[in-house]
């Protein structure tokens, strides 16, 4: 026996229900490869060891020490660029400071860009099966409203069913009473009643 062919309704459902499951495990296996991304501190952990590194050379040396000729030289020449040195220092300070600030906010935003795209996946997931189940519980509750409509319909007809036997019961009792009735008439030598004209 040939298997029962589906509705053109149903077969173009069918149909864009599996394009549209195609597409969401297309779109779940993309935020599935976008989460796995390396935050840029795995990526260069060596930015941690030069800023320790700046946070030690931003201050200036201190001046030479003076004594004879050449001490007295070097001391003049580092008072001399001194100024200059002094505002490298600040500027030095002001940057080093700065990147303390940024980069621990920035690791912290980007572990927390990374949860967040996990916790996206993991939603994307999780809308697929309750969607699923939803369907299912829909399904199933028409199922369920199906058969009580038929239980009903059943009843209806069992009800008509009686009905119609007490009617066709009363029927042959009322053809009895007629043949008996008859049968009496005809045993008494009445002539039979005129017929009501239809």
């Amino acid at each position: 026996m040939p298997p029962e062919k589906e509705h053109e309704a149903l077969q173009a459902l069918r149909a864009r229900l599996d394009e549209e499951e195609r597409a969401y495990s297309e779109v779940l296996a993309a935020l599935d490869r976008l989460a796995a991304f390396r935050l840029p501190a795995e990526d260069s952990p060596e930015v941690r060891e030069k800023l320790e590194r700046l946070n030690t050379l931003w201050e200036t040396p201190p001046r030479p020490p003076g004594g004879g000729l050449g001490g007295a030289f070097r001391q003049r020449a580092w008072d001399a660029v001194a100024p200059a040195l002094e505002r490298q220092s600040e500027f030095n300070a002001a940057l080093v400071q700065l990147l303390n600030a940024h980069l621990g906010p920035l690791d912290h935003l980007n572990a927390h860009l990374r949860d967040l795209a996990g916790a996206v996946v993991h939603y994307a997931q999780h809308v697929q099966p309750l969607v699923d189940s939803r369907g299912r519980v829909a399904s199933a509750l028409a199922t369920t409203r199906s058969e009580l409509v038929l239980e009903s319909f059943d009843r209806r007809l069992e009800s008509l069913g009686r009905r119609v036997e007490g009617l066709l019961e009363l029927r042959d009792r009322l053809e009895a009473m007629t043949d008996e009735v008859g049968a009496l008439r005809t045993a008494l030598g009445a002539p039979p009643p005129p017929k009501a004209s239809e």
